[in-house]
């Protein structure tokens, strides 16, 4: 299609634009660009063009409008005019030989390409630009050929450097972008911070995660004074929660650098945080090893403590003795250093284990206010604590003291996250009480709250009460239920059962029995009675499997058979159901990722 075709219209608009000022035409131009009208635009920007030929917009415009219109042979006429102006800018010769590869003549637009790069000068400026250019229309293997050639002509191989690995990222190039990156760092080791700020965008595809190891792997054992590719080597693999092969590259360093351990220390509480407790533990211990005057050496004894205490506690297959192990090092870490401010989280830690695990609720209780107790302790952590000994009285049957504690609290930290958690505890204390009332009033305020969990907590507790008390006239089932969660909280889960028992026999059919079933279902799993659990919970999928908690059923049951039972067919078939059946459930995701492992697919 040529411009002649437009010789009527074109001849009627200049009629109008003759008396219109520039930027009036210009407008005009864009306005009929931005809505697809390129006939008009096109007529309109070569005037504009003509007037002024080394305004690059009206060029750009002018020669785009031409592309949208399929008209090449007046993009090429355009194109070669600037080139004659304009020798030097090879941006004009790609966009003539862009117009080639538009109209299926790759073989003309690569002879134009290949010209291009060899006319490319020793300018690093003029470099980039024609690279750019490439880039802007998606020719990346030319972009990627300008800055390769630049080097070349500028003698310089440590140019362009992230310039050429986010042109291979664009490409899905993983080895030659990996490469590009870390060679940066080779030339100039400070470079490191930057190049993992970059790639960390990327390791979500594990192409580069393969390539980057591969690579790091190489470039440790050829550069052994550049400390940068551990440093990255450490970063990919904590990425990747293999700490056991992290915590061997951060040894390596500690003690090619005789450093006091401060990596070693802050890899154990990432573990820790991860959940990997075998490679905290062994950074821990391995932090012992330089001695009691390292300034590191009692918190990785205290850390070592917890994490061995994390890793015991997690499932349900501890021993008393396990327990009583725990409970022997804390006392001595304890009778070694002292009840101080240093070492208040070990006396947290253990008055935790006395409550929830060894039943000792008057020790639990004994040890945290000798810890609230403690001169110089800070405020916050004091209110902190004062929480913990508010849930502890809830544990020993004492609600009053433990309101007074919560109300304490509260009235400290008014203003912050401890300051809700407090309320958000009284609130549920209410409930316990069978105070649903003024449980709702709390609750209501607390949606709002500032931590989303206090504020989901919040909510999911309010649109219980809600959902419950809207049903009867009466609370005495909400009452009922109520007095067997505060039972259960309090490790009286016989009496917890017995009560909710209670429920489905004087109420049967009752719009709580899956509530019922699904508490009594945790009890159970609790208590290592699988068997039991199952079947209440396949009380729920067969009665009210199109109900809100038939999800949460179905996961505890592909639970109990992958973690407890080790029978992974029937776990599979169970997250199986909730990825097909329950496509809108919050449980979805975790039921997919753990379905995709039982099936190998992580293998």
């Amino acid at each position: 299609m040529r411009l002649k075709t437009y010789l009527f219209l074109l001849f009627s608009i200049l009629a109008f634009s003759s008396f219109a000022q520039p930027d009036k035409t210009q407008a005009l131009a864009k306005q009929y660009y931005q809505t697809g009208d390129y006939v008009k635009a096109a007529a309109l920007f070569e005037e504009l063009w003509k007037e002024n030929p080394g305004n690059t917009y009206y060029y750009t415009s002018l020669y785009n409008s031409y592309l949208r219109l399929n008209a090449y042979d007046d993009a090429e006429k355009l194109v070669k005019k600037q080139i004659k102006k304009f020798k030097d800018e090879l941006s004009y010769q790609v966009d003539w030989g862009y117009i080639y590869s538009q109209n299926n003549d790759s073989k003309t637009a690569k002879e134009i390409f290949d010209e291009v790069l060899k006319q490319l000068s020793p300018d690093e400026n003029k470099i980039r630009n024609t690279a750019s250019k490439f880039i802007s229309i998606r020719q990346m293997d030319y972009a990627a050929a300008s800055y390769l050639r630049g080097r070349e002509i500028l003698k310089d191989k440590t140019l362009f450097g992230f310039e050429l690995g986010n042109v291979y990222l664009q490409e899905n190039k993983a080895k030659e972008a990996v490469s590009a990156y870390l060679q940066l760092i080779v030339d100039n080791p400070w470079y490191k911070n930057s190049v993992q700020s970059i790639l960390a965008n990327y390791l979500d595809k594990d192409s580069i995660q393969e390539e980057l190891e591969i690579q790091l792997y190489t470039l440790v054992q050829k550069n052994s004074n550049n400390i940068g590719f551990n440093e990255l080597l450490i970063w990919l693999y904590t990425h990747q929660e293999d700490f056991e092969q992290a915590l061997i590259q951060a040894k390596a360093l500690d003690k090619r650098n005789k450093e006091d351990g401060w990596r070693i220390y802050d890899l154990a509480a990432n573990a820790v945080e991860q959940k990997q407790f075998d490679a905290a533990i062994d950074a821990y211990e391995y932090i012992q090893t330089k001695g009691d005057e390292n300034r590191f050496y009692q918190l990785a004894q205290s850390g070592a403590i917890d994490a061995r205490k994390q890793k015991i506690t997690q499932n349900l297959n501890y021993t008393t003795n396990d327990l009583l192990t725990l409970k022997e090092e804390y006392t001595i870490f304890l009778n070694q250093y002292g009840k101080t401010v240093e070492t208040v989280r070990s006396i947290e830690a253990l008055a935790a284990l006395e409550a929830y695990y060894l039943h000792n609720i008057n020790t639990a209780i004994q040890l945290t206010e000798e810890a609230i107790a403690l001169p110089g302790l800070k405020s916050k952590i004091k209110n902190e604590l004062k929480l913990v000994l508010g849930d502890y009285y809830v544990l020993y049957g004492d609600v009053w003291e433990a309101t007074l504690l919560y109300a304490q609290v509260d009235k400290a930290e008014k203003d912050s996250p401890l300051g809700e958690d407090a309320r958000f505890r009284n609130a549920k204390l209410s409930y316990y009480k069978g105070e649903f009332e003024w449980a709702q009033a709390q609750l209501s305020i607390l949606k709002g709250a500032t931590t989303e969990l206090i504020a989901n907590n919040a909510l999911e507790l309010s649109v219980f009460i809600l959902d419950n008390l809207g049903l009867d006239s009466i609370t005495s089932t909400m009452q009922l239920f109520a007095a067997a969660d505060l039972l259960h909280i309090q490790n009286k889960d016989e009496q917890a059962l017995t009560k909710l028992d209670e429920i489905l026999t004087a109420y049967p059919g009752h719009a709580l029995t899956d509530d019922i079933y699904l508490k009594q279902a945790n009890i159970l799993i609790e208590n290592k009675k699988f068997e039991e659990a199952i079947n209440k919970l396949k009380l729920i999928i067969e009665s009210y499997g199109e109900d809100i908690l038939a999800d949460n059923a179905l996961f505890l049951l592909g639970d109990i058979y992958q973690n407890y039972l080790k029978l992974p067919e029937q776990a599979m078939a169970y997250y199986k159901l909730i990825i097909t059946d329950y496509s809108d459930s919050v449980l979805l995701v975790e039921a997919r990722k753990r379905f995709r492992f039982l099936r190998g697919d992580d293998a």
